[in-house]
Parts: C-alpha cells; sequence; structure tokens
C-alpha cells in the first residue's frame, strides 16, 4: 500500500528537530550544492541577502513539502516542480505552532482523519500565502461544489481538501528555480519519481484517481491515458486549474460536479 512505500517511510524519517531539514539521503547532495541556504529563523531570513531579491536558493531551513494532502485518500493528484518561497513560510513555521503542527503531520501522512488534510486549504490558515495561492486556483470549483452541493464555502473546501494532493518533484523551498541539475540526481527526486510509477499512475489507470501534471511534465515521465492530464506550452507557464481550463475540467468530473451552461 502506497502507505508503507519508500516516499512515504523516507519523509517519516526526515529530522525535523533542527535544519537543514533533508530527506536522508539528500544530505550528501545538498549539503555540496552553490546555491542553498539555511536560515534558522524569520528574523536571520528578514536580514538576509536572499530578503526581497531574485533568489534562486533551494531554502533548507524551512520543512520540505514534497506533498500536501493525504496520499491514500486522495483522488486528484496535481504534480508541479517545487514549493515557493515568501517570508511567510518563515514566519508561518516559526511563530505558529498550530501551522507547523499540521505542516508535520502532512509530512508523515498522518492527516487521514482531518477536516482539511490539503492544509492549504484550511481557513484556519487563510492568512499563509500557500492558502492564498492555492484557494485562488481552486476559487470556482470550490464555489462550484459549494452550489451544488447546498453547502457553506468552508464546507467545499474541506470536500475538495479530501480528495486533493500536490506532488512536488523537488520538496525544497524556492523563490525562482535553478536546481535543474538536480532533477536527475536528488534520491528524494527519484523516489517521488516512483512513487507516481507505482502508485499513483496504477490508480489513475484503474479509474480511481486523475494525473494533472503542471509543471516539468517531461520529467514525470507520464503515460497517455485518458486519466492523465499532461500541460503544455502556455498551460505550464500559468498552471491554471480553474473549472473551465483541461486539469479544471478533469476535477470537475472526479467530483462528479454538473458542468453548468455558460460556465
Amino acid at each position: 500500500m502506497s502507505k508503507h512505500h519508500n516516499l512515504i517511510e523516507g519523509w517519516r524519517n526526515c529530522n525535523l528537530e533542527s535544519p537543514p531539514y533533508l530527506f536522508p539521503d539528500d544530505e550528501k547532495l545538498l549539503l555540496g550544492f552553490a546555491d542553498t541556504k539555511t536560515y534558522r529563523s524569520f528574523d536571520e531570513y528578514v536580514a538576509s541577502p536572499e530578503f526581497g531579491v531574485s533568489d534562486i536558493n533551494l531554502h533548507l531551513g524551512l520543512l520540505p513539502i514534497p506533498f500536501a494532502g493525504n496520499l491514500e485518500k486522495a483522488s486528484i493528484f496535481i504534480l508541479m516542480l517545487n514549493p515557493g518561497l515568501s517570508a511567510g513560510d518563515y514566519f508561518a513555521e516559526q511563530r505558529v505552532a498550530d501551522f507547523r503542527n499540521a505542516h508535520v503531520r502532512s509530512l508523515r501522512q498522518e492527516n487521514a482523519d482531518d477536516e482539511f488534510p490539503f492544509i492549504f486549504l484550511n481557513p484556519d490558515f487563510a492568512w499563509h500565502p500557500g492558502f492564498g495561492y492555492w484557494q485562488k486556483k481552486f476559487h470556482n470549483i470550490i464555489d462550484e461544489i459549494r452550489k451544488q452541493n447546498k453547502v457553506s464555502y468552508q464546507n467545499a473546501m474541506s470536500i475538495l481538501s479530501k480528495k486533493l494532493a500536490c506532488l512536488e518533484l523537488i520538496p525544497y523551498h524556492s523563490k525562482s528555480f535553478g536546481a535543474g541539475s538536480l532533477l536527475n540526481k536528488l534520491p528524494s527526486v527519484k523516489v517521488m519519481r516512483s512513487y507516481v510509477q507505482d502508485i499513483v499512475i496504477p490508480r489513475a489507470k484503474a479509474d480511481k484517481a486523475i494525473i494533472i501534471a503542471t509543471r516539468q511534465v517531461k520529467m514525470w515521465q507520464l503515460p497517455e491515458h485518458k486519466n492523465i492530464v499532461m500541460y503544455e506550452g502556455g498551460e505550464t507557464r500559468s498552471a491554471h486549474l480553474t473549472i473551465s481550463s483541461r486539469g479544471g475540467q478533469a476535477i470537475a468530473k472526479n467530483l462528479g460536479l454538473v458542468r453548468q451552461k455558460g460556465g
């Protein structure tokens, strides 16, 4: 089962006591990689030369995000490149215990019974930059869930949160991506691709899941299939998931939403 896959077990064994926070087998490569930074506090980051400027460093002082959501129960898998970066990420992890605890539970996949296993759709964290990013992407899908199920917007977010997982090819935060040389080297990348090949693709082929690859699509090594949407060209730049996008249409179908006229 997926909960026993090397991806899950590896992240459960990740040291979360003090930075740098690394997938166990990534340490040798990353600690010798020039474009990394390990700031240990919000104040240290805000005072750093990287604050407010163009920055391609991987920030190892932030908890990685290899995935969000509960992988065992999800039926909608969004494949991306790596998590973004803002001062809000440092603030949230180091100043807000509830957020950090939710993040750790997600990383260890202890969130199966949570109301919002995809923490970036949890209204308790509506102030977080990750919530702003994902809520904007999914707003009209959430609103369609709300209308068609006759529930509140918060309940609609919970419905989507329980179905949704995001997988990142590289799990470490950066403002701009400059670690292309690591895509074929990092053990965490290899085990993530293995998880997709061993677990997620078979579920999609069995009509138990859909896959929407939005970034670095070729690197995910996906087959052609009716339940696998691979973005191309301009789609990869915007990575839209509105209900009118190809990915959004696949999500709406997975959720059993009836497409409204003019929608």
